[in-house]
């Protein structure tokens, strides 16, 4: 008897454990509804003609509202009945496979990670009829996959729209992930943006994209750094632009990666290739902060959700070559360009004034005042040292260190702990050994909550492995531990991020050995 592959309805609640982000999953939605006004123009545009509308597609959240609640709604074709049966149909590739919805899976996948509750109200143009179905994923994973459905007679045959209503979430998003939402999202749908195919709505605002190229850097002839590309990898397209930003900007540096013309992966989580960023996505040298472009990948397959590109074989390193091919120039003028006003990788004016005014919030506070004032007695400082001694210990001998480096035959040595309580210090150190540094960081500190990104873990790092480096010097250099003296020798310290930079610039071409004319690059 012939074995067969079966799958079970409970199979839908896997759905909810896929690697989606928030955005990725929202994305979806926008995905068949730009794919139904693409597949269906003609139609559209000409429905909308009198009334001069595009494509509109609102998106409304409310984690309050039913256990979470999210409504997409568009006015573009609609479905029949036939057309909503086939969209429920699990994994039944769409008559048009070589757009946005490639797989079929967007609608039910997206629901599902989202939440239990899911509804979809549609329409057809030029119908009369609005057919609504709900999914209650429990019910079917539990055998029940007869859906509730009704049908309204009626309906004006000019109408036409789409509603999916998604209740009963597995997570809620909070005002910074509905911030990164409405980032990605506009970032997403850029190229729709600038062909003026598609409004699309975020909780009642308008999303929009602000183009680069007036952050670009300008050539002597007036034009701008930027220059197009195309070459092909494994008979597939490769086509894009690759520029030099004026100032600075790691944020806004990176490529964009665009599928059929929705981005797959770019800012503000842009895709940095090694072979012209360096180590996996880059540091932050000039390179990462200047080397800015999109590439457009149609021709590749994409991941189940969407998120990235997926390579086969050896196309992703054949890529890179491409590119290092195209923008090699560029690359090299972006780490040899560089003037002081011009690197904004520190806080610009608004950013250090409202910094200050947040500083000052907190130190006239009455949380501050309080603990200024606070006349509590500490302990003697052999207490003090004794705890601090007890705890380092503790680490030290339970744990191995997260980081290792050798300087000049001192053993600087680095542990991240999470395990601490909230009440331990923020950081711990031992320099009084001749050869050996060590730095406890508490993750668990309340401090450590407010600290973002990747830059912030870094400088946080810095500021912690240095203050112990500088006191071990200070020992090294004075038996007493001057405040100023630590300060001095820290401050040191805190330039060699730029010496490293300046050092490798030595090294780098001049301009005038960048070989490509900027005045043929694009405008």
């Amino acid at each position: 008897m012939p074995l067969e592959l079966k799958i079970g309805l409970d199979a839908i609640t896997s759905y909810k454990r896929l690697s989606y982000t928030p955005w990725h999953a929202i994305a979806e939605f926008v995905d068949n509804s730009t794919q139904n006004y693409f597949d269906h123009k003609v139609e559209l545009d000409a429905a909308w003609a009198s009334n001069k509308e595009t494509l509109n597609v609102s998106i409304v959240y409310e984690k309050d509202l039913d256990g979470g609640f999210l409504r997409v709604s568009d006015n573009a074709l609609g479905m029949s009945y036939e057309e909503l049966e086939r969209a429920l149909h699990v994994a039944l590739p769409p008559a048009n496979t070589s757009g946005r919805s490639k797989y079929g899976m967007g609608l039910k996948t997206s629901a599902c990670w989202i939440g239990n509750e899911w509804t979809v109200k549609t329409k057809r143009l030029g119908e009369t009829v609005e057919h609504s179905i709900t999914v209650n994923v429990e019910k079917i994973a539990s055998g029940e996959n007869e859906l509730p459905y009704t049908r309204i007679e009626g309906r004006p045959a000019e109408d036409h729209y789409t509603i999916v209503e998604i209740k009963n979430h597995n997570q809620k998003f909070h005002g910074r992930t509905q911030g990164k939402i409405k980032d990605f999202l506009r970032s997403m749908y850029r190229e729709d943006f600038r062909n003026n195919v598609l409004t699309l709505e975020w909780q009642g605002s308008t999303l929009s994209w602000e183009e680069l190229d007036d952050k670009l850097l300008d050539a002597a002839d007036g034009s701008k750094y930027k220059k197009n590309f195309d070459f092909l990898v494994d008979g597939k397209r490769v086509y894009g632009w690759v520029g030099i930003l004026r100032r600075g900007s790691r944020a806004d540096a990176g490529f964009s990666v665009i599928h059929f013309g929705r981005v797959i992966k770019g800012w503000p989580d842009s895709w940095r290739p090694q072979k012209l960023y360096g180590q996996l996505q880059g540091s932050n040298d000039l390179v990462n902060q200047r080397l800015v472009g999109e590439i457009h990948l149609d021709e590749f397959d994409v991941t189940h959700t969407k998120d990235d590109i997926l390579w086969l074989g050896d196309q992703e390193e054949e890529v890179e070559k491409g590119l290092l091919a195209n923008c090699a120039n560029y690359k090299e003028y972006a780490k040899e360009y560089r003037k002081s006003q011009d690197d904004q990788r520190g806080p610009n004016e608004l950013e250090t004034s409202a910094a200050i005014d947040e500083l000052k919030k907190e130190l006239m506070s009455p949380e501050m005042v309080d603990e200024i004032q606070l006349d509590e007695s500490l302990p003697p400082k052999e207490v003090i040292a004794e705890a601090v001694g007890r705890i380092t210990r503790s680490v030290v001998e339970t744990r191995v260190e997260t980081l290792r480096a050798d300087v000049g035959g001192i053993a600087v040595k680095l542990y991240i702990d999470g395990d601490m309580s909230p009440n331990d210090p923020y950081v711990l150190t031992d320099s009084t050994r001749s050869s050996e540094i060590v730095v406890i960081v508490n993750t668990a500190h309340p401090y450590w909550g407010q600290i973002e990104g990747t830059e912030g873990a870094l400088n946080y790092f810095r500021h912690c492995t240095y203050d112990a480096i500088a006191e071990w010097q200070a020992h090294r250099k004075s038996s007493a531990l001057d405040p100023n003296t630590i300060k001095l020798l820290k401050d040191r310290l805190l330039r060699v991020p730029f010496k490293i930079e300046e050092h490798a610039g030595e090294e780098r071409p001049t301009s005038s050995q960048v070989v490509d004319d900027p005045s043929s690059s694009v405008n």
